[in-house]
């Protein structure tokens, strides 16, 4: 999962690069990079590249989160990777847009399991991805320090279900629980940052 969630920055990233690169430029300040706070990010980093596109105001977003999270029982690693198109309905990369777009919550568990023929414990390990399509609104405001909000929908693609498998000595004990992200539900989230 981590291997998928590096490869799609890593092309969100050249992209963002040949863009800035070619000799046709969106707005001003094409491009800008942020801080976003709120649901399903929690907490991460976001790009975007306002193309010029659609009387430049057709931009490219991509959202990436890594948050891992440990207790005594269990190790869980929340990530959230984004890629959106979203449109200025107003002006050139700032004020009111909509935005349409995909993305992948991914949970890494790690916990104890007991076997229930001895009564021993052993670390077990599980992962889920939810996929999930998403229409979102919002605002961004400022030139070179920019403050911007979203809500929207998210629409989960598959459901999630956590099934930890530990094995010892050939024993294999699996363990089933619901997760406690859905996936789908609202998007609501603030951010700030810069623009270049």
């Amino acid at each position: 999962m981590r291997n998928l969630f590096l490869k799609f920055s890593l092309i969100g990233i050249l992209l963002l690069i040949l863009a800035m690169n070619s000799n046709v430029s969106g707005q001003e300040r094409p491009v800008s990079i942020g801080l976003k706070i709120g649901y399903p990010q929690v907490v991460g980093l976001n790009l975007e590249y306002v193309t010029p596109l659609m009387s430049k105001r057709l931009a490219a977003d991509i959202d990436f989160s890594y948050l891992p999270l440990s207790s005594n029982s269990a190790t869980v690693t929340y990530s959230n990777f984004g890629f959106f198109a979203d449109y200025y309905f107003f002006k050139e990369g700032r004020g009111f847009y909509g935005g349409f777009g995909y993305s992948r919550m991914g949970l890494d568990v790690t916990k104890n399991v007991t076997f229930t023929s001895d009564g021993t414990t052993q670390k077990g390990a599980a992962n889920i991805g939810i996929n999930s399509l998403n229409l979102k609104v919002g605002g961004k405001y400022g030139k070179l320090f920019f403050f911007r909000w979203e809500l929207g929908w998210s629409l989960a693609m598959n459901n999630p279900v956590f099934e930890v498998t530990a094995v010892k000595n050939g024993v294999t004990q699996n363990e089933s629980f619901n997760s406690p992200i859905k996936g789908g539900g609202p998007i609501a989230n603030i951010g700030f940052g810069f623009a270049f």
